[in-house]
């Protein structure tokens, strides 16, 4: 396993749209040396203070993970988003933050969205997609990328640290981790 970067050896920025904070992990030049093969992607940590939009982002498909229950209304629609649980929206659509449980962070993939659209489903080739820690680790395909997230700190790994997996590497379950393959 292959420490990439952690979240406590990044500054925060403002959001696009200024009403909130984000660390980037992953930028979008970073993905395409990491992951040449794929659509390039960025990985990044928000956070979630209070009631307010989300940045606009077109062209990005979008997969949020609260670290506390949140309401977000995407399209005029809330959805409520349980603790831990990816929701996938595109970044055209407009998404408030209606209703958050506690402040708290929230994981945040946006992988740029193939020239002919939004896709329907989040097992297309060529992309990154993100699993929460409440859903079934998918099985490792040969020459697939494979990197984890800590959701909580451990005595060897602090909150919010990207690692990188080896072909052979399984992910740890007990450290509340979120998958991106």
């Amino acid at each position: 396993m292959r420490v990439l970067t952690s979240f406590d050896d990044r500054a925060p920025v403002p959001w696009a749209n200024g009403a909130g904070e984000t660390t980037e992990l992953v930028s979008i030049t970073d993905s395409e040396a990491l992951t040449p093969h794929l659509r390039p992607w960025r990985l990044s940590i928000a956070r979630l203070e209070r009631p307010g939009p989300f940045s606009a982002l077109p062209r990005m498909d979008r997969t949020l993970l609260p670290t506390s229950e949140a309401v977000l209304t995407v399209d005029g629609t809330a959805r409520r988003v349980p603790e831990r649980c990816p929701m996938r929206f595109h970044g055209e659509q407009a998404v408030v933050l209606t209703d958050v449980a506690e402040p708290c962070f929230a994981v945040n993939l946006m992988v740029v969205e193939d020239a002919r659209g939004p896709e329907p489903d989040a097992d297309s080739r060529g992309r990154l997609s993100m699993i929460g820690p409440r859903q079934p680790s998918p099985p490792r395909l040969a020459g697939q990328p494979c990197f984890v997230l800590t959701l909580d700190a451990a005595p060897h790994a602090p909150r919010f640290q990207l690692f990188e997996l080896s072909a052979s590497e399984l992910p740890h379950d007990h450290l509340g981790l979120v998958i991106l393959h």
